[in-house]
């Protein structure tokens, strides 16, 4: 049994959304873990976004991945700039309160 190119590529596509999606996990765990220690919600919410988005991602991902979909989503390639945009505010809201 031979495995073509094309599959072989599928499942590297796979394996990169899974870390992608496990780093995105940690760091949003990692947030939440903070906001809680310091009892602050609107960092709570922020890790809580990262959570959901990035399972989103991965689930929509991978679901198309399966059914050899074009995985052209223009959604996902915002998803850092959120996070990115979000931090700021995280950061904006602790500093100035």
């Amino acid at each position: 049994m031979t495995i073509s190119n094309n599959e072989l590529a599928i499942q590297r596509t796979k394996f990169a959304n899974q870390r992608t999606y496990l780093a995105y996990m940690r760091t949003g765990f990692a947030i939440a873990g903070i906001a809680g220690k310091f009892k602050k919600f609107y960092i709570m919410i922020f890790g809580l976004i990262m959570i959901i988005g990035s399972l989103v991602q991965y689930i929509i991902i991978n679901n198309n991945l399966k059914m050899n979909n074009s995985i052209d989503n223009k959604i996902f390639d915002i998803f850092p700039i959120i996070y990115v945009i979000l931090s700021i505010g995280a950061l904006y809201l602790q500093y100035n309160k």
